[in-house]
């Protein structure tokens, strides 16, 4: 980190996820159990192999972030999303799309497919193997 910042940076970003989940449950739209469901078997997968943006990074296709942050800035004020987000300005615009191509590396999107894809099968084979080895139930 190149500043010093309150709370770690995983804790922030859980507290987000937190927020929106007591959110969900409070006005009855999923249970508990459901969102605990959604995070293991999404965002968490993904997450454990390349984080949240460089994961975002691939959701833009083959143009990546800039593709991602042109084709959905406007859903970032939709009606389900109850924190405000920051204005994209050009030059966070530009901080997201030079930080997912320093993460890759080099890589194409199609490689960090792969790798993606090849972890995410190892991971759930993985829990599948070690909740019947232990008679784990979700």
């Amino acid at each position: 980190m190149e500043q010093e910042l309150p709370g770690f940076i995983g804790n922030r970003l859980q507290e987000a996820i937190w927020r929106e989940a007591l959110h969900m449950v409070t006005n009855k739209e999923c249970t508990v159990e459901d969102i605990d469901k959604a995070i293991i078997h999404g965002p968490g997968l993904r997450w454990a192999i390349m984080g949240h943006c460089l994961t975002y990074h691939l959701g833009g296709g083959q143009g990546g972030m800039e593709y991602l942050l042109e084709h959905f800035e406007d859903s970032l004020d939709a009606p389900w999303t109850r924190m405000k987000a920051p204005e994209l300005t050009q030059d966070l615009k530009d901080d997201m799309i030079q930080g997912c191509l320093n993460q890759a590396n080099g890589a194409s999107i199609n490689d960090l497919i792969q790798e993606r894809d090849d972890c995410l099968i190892r991971i759930m084979q993985t829990l599948k193997e070690y909740r019947e080895e232990k008679g784990i139930q979700r």
